[in-house]
């Protein structure tokens, strides 16, 4: 009996191997299957091949997480600067239909212009209670949201979005799974973004230095064949002047973020910068 009992288990672990591995490689042909279909979004199929399907197959382990349909998924997520967002219109529908809330959300508003307020409300199914979330513009200015153009042209719709994403996150976190609305990353990237400066004739010219003053009174600014010889500084010359003066690992690694803010992660000045940011940093420990 106790023989049985032995070679029963040691044949156990074959088998869930096997299944596993078996549930893998299907998965694998499936994801192969939705990075050949155009209704699948451009930014899970785009890049090789191997790419396409391992994004597919990604986005398909998160709708296996979630409880939902894998192609209902895919067709709502944004890849945001290689981050996965939800169309918030999606998780609003998911929120409403999770049970949490006994009435859908809904929305009030105030004021208008500068001054307008949406607070996004429902009421928990368990115990009655009225929750709500209030975004207005100061918050959106605040933030450097209303960089977005789309808080000018519909401000009422994305301050809709806004506080329906923190009411459910705040009450019902099971619903987004930390996951974050395509609506915040793209608040959080536009947020993140230099703010470019007016052209004046000066600088037109070559005559304006990059504080705004003349180059005749600024000695960093000297007439040259380019743009940084005449004191303005490219968002690669920026980030490569973040590299020179790191000294830390932290340091080195805001760098790492401004230069993906920018697109230029894959600039090769900036990598070699990095290089030796990271090199001088170990002669010196």
């Amino acid at each position: 009996m106790a023989t049985q009992i032995a070679t029963t288990t040691e044949n156990a672990a074959p088998v869930t191997q096997s299944a596993e591995a078996e549930r893998f490689s299907l998965m694998q042909r499936q994801a192969r299957m939705f990075a050949m279909s155009p209704l699948i979004p451009e930014a899970l199929r785009k890049g090789s091949p191997e790419m396409a399907m391992a994004n597919c197959y990604i986005a398909m382990s998160i709708a296996d997480r979630m409880g939902e349909d894998r192609m209902t998924v895919m067709q709502n997520i944004h890849i945001i600067h290689g981050t996965a967002g939800f169309k918030s219109s999606y998780m609003i529908a998911r929120a409403n239909a999770s049970g949490k809330f006994s009435e859908e959300i809904d929305w009030e508003e105030t004021g208008s212009g500068n001054d307008l307020k949406v607070t996004a409300f429902a009421t928990l199914a368990k115990t009655g209670r009225r929750v709500a979330m209030d975004v207005d513009m100061a918050m959106a200015k605040a933030e450097g949201w209303t960089s977005n153009k789309k808080y000018t042209t519909m401000p009422k719709v994305m301050l809709r979005y806004r506080s329906a994403a923190f009411l459910i996150r705040l009450y019902a976190p099971e619903v987004m799974l930390g996951h974050q609305t395509a609506d915040e990353l793209e608040d959080v990237r536009y947020a993140a973004a230099p703010v470019a400066k007016p052209l004046t004739a000066a600088a037109l010219l070559g005559h304006e230095a990059n504080d705004g003053t003349l180059a005749s009174d600024n000695p960093h600014a000297t007439e040259g064949r380019d743009d940084n010889d005449r004191g303005e500084r490219t968002d690669a010359d920026e980030v490569i002047g973040f590299y020179q003066a790191a000294t830390s690992m932290v340091e080195i690694l805001n760098a790492d973020k401004a230069a993906r803010t920018m697109g230029l992660e894959d600039d090769l000045t900036v990598a070699n910068a990095r290089s030796e940011a990271v090199a001088a940093m170990g002669d010196g420990q």
